[in-house]
C-alpha cells in the first residue's frame, strides 16, 4: 500500500495510465532547484546549483 505521499495508479489501459500520471505530474512538476513537486517513483531530478552571489 502506498504512503501518505505516494499515489498508486492501476488499471487495464497502460496508455491511460501514463496520460493520468502525465496530468497529475503536470499540476506540480519538480522543480530544479530543492526538488519539490511530483515527480514519478523512480525519476531522477537533476538539481540546479544555486546562484551565489
Amino acid at each position: 500500500t502506498p504512503s501518505q505521499t505516494e499515489i498508486e495508479l492501476t488499471g487495464a489501459d497502460n496508455h491511460m495510465i501514463s496520460q493520468v500520471a502525465a496530468k497529475i505530474r503536470a499540476v506540480r512538476p519538480p522543480e530544479p532547484y530543492k526538488g519539490k513537486g511530483i515527480r514519478y517513483k523512480n525519476e531522477v531530478i537533476k538539481q540546479k546549483e544555486v546562484k551565489k552571489k
